[in-house]
Formats: structure tokens, C-alpha cells, sequence
């Protein structure tokens, strides 16, 4: 028995108590099955108005690996850094494709997603998985453009809060025995750790500055690149691992030399006299090291380097710097430890703001507000203290 109704193709009911519903969609006919004649009528319905509102996916059997897989290939690799690359391959291979990998793209729901986060969120910081969420949003958008999927299942996923950590900051007496620790330290290069506290600049901004960048006119330095240890990635996007690498030999991992993160961490940073005197110094010493090294010195042009003048390993600088901090006494204090104490002494001596961000590389002087705001309110008094001189009245 056919049954047709306008816009809905034709229904028919099958020998085996089913029924079958028709429709053509560009130049293809297509088919339906369902229990109810109501049930294909309402099917085909919602096809014929997801087509006419631009909802309409095609259906498929793609799987979820299959288009993570894609998207990193196509989409990821030609557009983000080495860094962020190898951290979107790990959250695929590690997390997302052994959980929801097997499910098809356009049966992947909120709630799956949901309890994907629900189970991780036991083992992993709530800023992990904002990572693992904020990649696996972006895949499933693609999706949407593609027209692999008619909504991001992403919406609607609840994720833990991140705590607000903790910033360790050296005190004054801290940063004073530090800094005469490092002028013990036999590693010419540990010269570093002094520059880093006295500018702010990250640990990769460091070890990628060449002299090069330095303009002895107006005595500034200007933050160019950044140099890390990454996984190494082929053409095809295959991230070196130890078990897919031929030659056990051979590092799995390469120094890599790339732009900053952000085009605010492009930036020229003034060097006050006594820092650019420490600096000339330095590379005194560095000459006459150049000079006594002969052909051994591989002279790269890089500032901080390593003894025979290559590139140094943050890793094996990392190392220097814990030296320091024992030779100091100081326990508990990351590199980074170096720049949030420099943003907290440029503000306890009255620097603006907004100088302080710009030299810091921020994008907005509110992130630095909100990352340096405990350091502002003895600031503040003085500030208001300030004032006093165009106060006119008398006393009560």
C-alpha cells in the first residue's frame, strides 16, 4: 500500500510489517525505514526542513577517529605551531580516539562527551582538559563547515573550574641571593638567569635571543623567537615517538626555533644601565671564551648558549638554574618564578601598567592586572599620596 503527502515522497509499507519512505534530494532518490507510517512521514520531514535551513548532513559512516585524523592532517598541521601540533596529537591519540574514536561523527552527542570529560577530569587538571575541550571544539566546527555534522556537540559540555594557582614569587632577599649565586655559578651562560630577572622574558624568549637582536644605540633588546625541545613531525603530520622511530638511536625530539606565541610577544625591551653593563660584560667574557675556543666554537650568534656556542637545551638550562637556586637556599621556584618577580618589583617601584604589559608581551594590560593585581596596593597609597599637593582646605 503507497501512501503520498505533499513534500513527504512516497511511503510504503514493506511484506516484513515495515515501512519504507522515498524522497529525492539533488537528483538522488533516497530511502527511510521506520516502524510507523508516521514515524518515515516525520523522518523525511525533518530532512526536507533540515535542507531548506542548511542543517542537512548527508549520512555517513564516518567514524570519529577517522575525522580527528583528518582534521589534524588538513586543518591543524598547515596552520598551528610545532608546539600546539604535537599537543593536538597527543589529545587524539591518547584521550579522545581510545574513548570516542569508534562512534560515528553525526551519532556523537553532548552527553558522550559529557561523561568522556566526567571520567577524565579524575585523573587530569581541570587546565588539561580545557585543552583536550578547546581542540576537540574546534575539530567538531570544522565538522559543521564541512557539513559532516549540523551542530557542534561540544555546546552544552560542562567542565571543572581551574583553580587559580598560586604565583611563587622570590622576595627581595631571595632575588638579591639568587642573583649572587649565579656569579658563582662556573657556567659563563648562567649570566641568563640575571637577564631573565631583570626583564621578565620567558625561558625560550632567553635561550632564542642572538646578538642580533640587540641595538646598542638605544640599548634595548627585541624578543624576535622563541626556542624549545618538541617532538619532531614529519610532512604527513606523524609525530616521532619512541616506538615509531627506525633508528633507536636517534632522537625522537629536535631544538626547535619559531615565533612567539602572540604578536604582542613581539616586542623592543629597554635595558637599564646597569643591566646593559652586566650584558657587555658578558660578552666579554664570551669573545675572549670565542677566541681561546678557536674552530671548536660553533658560533651560532646566540647569546645564552651552550660552552661550544650552540643552541642551548632549556632542559639542560633548567639544570643551571637549579644550581643557582640551591647555591641560593631557595626552594620551590619554577623559571617562571623569574617573571612573575619581575612583574611584581616593576609594580611595587611604580611602573605603569600598561608599560609593564607591553614589556611583558601581554595582549591586553588588563592580563596583567589581573595576573600582577596583588602587587598594587601599597602602589596604590603612594599613588594616592601623591595627591596631596592639589588638596585645598582646611582642617576640620
Amino acid at each position: 500500500m503507497s501512501k503520498k503527502a505533499n513534500g513527504e515522497g512516497s511511503i510504503t509499507k514493506r511484506t516484513d510489517g515495515r515501512f519504507m519512505g522515498r524522497y529525492t534530494l539533488d537528483g538522488k532518490r533516497k530511502t527511510v525505514y521506520g516502524k510507523t507510517h508516521a514515524e518515515v512521514r516525520d523522518k523525511i520531514r525533518k530532512i526536507m526542513s533540515d535542507v531548506t535551513s542548511g542543517e542537512y548532513v548527508e549520512p555517513n559512516s564516518l567514524t570519529v577517529a577517522a575525522w580527528l585524523k583528518e582534521w589534524l592532517e588538513v586543518y591543524a598541521l598547515p596552520t598551528v605551531k610545532q608546539s600546539t601540533y604535537v599537543s593536538y596529537e597527543g589529545y587524539v591519540r591518547l584521550h579522545l580516539t581510545p574513548e570516542l574514536g569508534s562512534i560515528r561523527l553525526v551519532q556523537l552527542t553532548t552527553e558522550s562527551i559529557q561523561r568522556f570529560f566526567n571520567r577524565k577530569k579524575k585523573t587530569h587538571s581541570p587546565k588539561y582538559l580545557r585543552n583536550i575541550f578547546n581542540m576537540f571544539h574546534a575539530a567538531l566546527d570544522q565538522a559543521v563547515v564541512n557539513r559532516r555534522l549540523s551542530r557542534n556537540p561540544t555546546f552544552g559540555v560542562k567542565l571543572p573550574q581551574i583553580p587559580s594557582r598560586e604565583m611563587r614569587v622570590l622576595s627581595k632577599e631571595e632575588q638579591a641571593g639568587l642573583q649572587a649565586a649565579v656569579h658563582r655559578q662556573p657556567e659563563l651562560q648562567a649570566f641568563g638567569i640575571v637577564f631573565a630577572l631583570s626583564t621578565g622574558v620567558r625561558l625560550g624568549e632567553l635561550l632564542a635571543f642572538q646578538w642580533k637582536d640587540i641595538n646598542e644605540q638605544r640599548r634595548t633588546i627585541r624578543v624576535r623567537r622563541t626556542l624549545g625541545r618538541l617532538q619532531k613531525v614529519d610532512a604527513n603530520g606523524t609525530v616521532a615517538l619512541r616506538s615509531n622511530v627506525a633508528d633507536p638511536s636517534a632522537r625522537s625530539t629536535e631544538i626547535a626555533i619559531r615565533t612567539p606565541k602572540t604578536t604582542t610577544s613581539l616586542r623592543e625591551i629597554p635595558l637599564f644601565p646597569e643591566l646593559w653593563a652586566g650584558l657587555m660584560a658578558f660578552r666579554k667574557k664570551q669573545l675572549e671564551l670565542i677566541d681561546a675556543m678557536g674552530t671548536d666554537y660553533n658560533d651560532q650568534d646566540y647569546i645564552f648558549c651552550t660552552a661550544r656556542g650552540k643552541a642551548h637545551d632549556p632542559r639542560v638550562y633548567e639544570d643551571i638554574y637549579k644550581r643557582a637556586l640551591s647555591g641560593a637556599g631557595i626552594a620551590d621556584a619554577t623559571f617562571h618564578s623569574l617573571r612573575h618577580t619581575f612583574a611584581t618589583r616593576a609594580l611595587e617601584s611604580g611602573m605603569d601598567i600598561k608599560v609593564l604589559s607591553a614589556i611583558l608581551g601581554h595582549a591586553q594590560a588588563s592580563t596583567t592586572l589581573n595576573r600582577y593585581g596583588h602587587a598594587l596596593p601599597d602602589h596604590k597609597r603612594v599613588s594616592m599620596e601623591k595627591m596631596r599637593s592639589f588638596y585645598v582646605g582646611e582642617a576640620p
